[in-house]
């Protein structure tokens, strides 16, 4: 029969050692097949899908753009094009996301859990708080690694519906424009000149160059604000869900690091030979 010290000690174990089995032979299989992941990493797609499209509709609105005479949308155009440089940036956010999302729930419920389960038992046999601090801090990093991207997601489905609509809107009427205008420059039959052609086309008054170029410029300023939209919703929503999340966690883990130990005991003692009163003093340490 176990002592009562023991027979706790030996529960604490088979209870850690039951964690890091379930979490490396359960929750890394079933998790990454449930919808909540499943729908995040089909929301990480589609936005993909929608970066790779803008990206070739201000191409192709650039291109259009430069083939006007005279060259006087060539800043335009430029513009257009350097857009591109924000396009891979937030592809390549976007490529980190479904690395996370496919890899990051097998990486902390495979490795990191199981890793801080077996700290944890070292803890309850040397009780020291510096691997019990450890522990709960791989926990709490490896739980907010793995949900960062399916919380963001599913947060800015709810919240941001709205602007992802405008973003659409925008790489259609972007879409639209360089069709229209590469249209009635291929079009060389009837007596319309380009300008009332492109009238036509837009449906509204274009009468020279400087009416169009207003067109555009307009275009670019959608542009523009939709790519603020993708970098919000692509880049700083996961950042904040993940700051949010981690300091979720470290509140109800109460994690708290520990402080470097005084070395001494502190008491009240007279003062031998004196009749003042008893003192504060510190065994091991300085008078206070």
């Amino acid at each position: 029969m176990l002592p009562a010290k023991h027979a706790a000690l030996a529960v604490k174990i088979l209870s850690l050692s039951l964690i890091a089995a379930l979490s490396f032979f359960v929750a890394t299989a079933a998790l990454p097949k449930t919808n909540f992941v499943k729908h995040s990493l089909e929301s990480v797609e589609d936005s993909s899908d929608t970066v790779m499209r803008f990206s070739a509709a201000t191409l192709s609105a650039s291109l259009a753009i430069s083939a006007l005479p005279d060259d006087f949308a060539t800043p335009l155009a430029d513009s257009l094009a350097d857009m591109n440089l924000y396009f891979v940036a937030i592809l390549v956010v976007l490529l980190l996301e479904k690395l996370l999302i496919r890899y990051g729930i097998q990486a902390a419920f495979g490795i990191l859990i199981p890793l801080a389960c077996f700290i944890g038992g070292l803890f309850t046999v040397t009780k020291r708080s510096l691997l019990k601090s450890l522990a709960v801090r791989l926990c709490v990093l490896a739980l907010a690694a793995a949900f960062v991207v399916p919380c963001s997601t599913h947060i800015t489905s709810m919240v941001a519906s709205d602007l992802t609509a405008y973003v659409n809107d925008t790489i259609e009427e972007t879409e639209g424009g360089s069709g229209k205008l590469q249209e009635a420059m291929e079009d060389g039959g009837g007596d319309k000149t380009m300008f009332e052609k492109l009238s036509d086309l837009f449906q509204t008054a274009i009468r020279d160059i400087s009416d169009l170029m207003l067109h555009f410029q307009n275009t670019i300023r959608k542009c523009l604000n939709s790519i603020a939209i993708l970098i919000l919703t692509n880049c700083l929503m996961p950042l904040l869900t993940f700051l949010v999340l981690k300091w979720i966690l470290r509140e109800l883990f109460q994690i708290a690091a520990p402080l470097p130990s005084a070395g001494a005991r502190c008491g009240v003692a007279p003062e031998p030979g004196s009749s003042s009163g008893p003192e504060l003093v510190c065994t091991g340490g300085r008078e206070l």
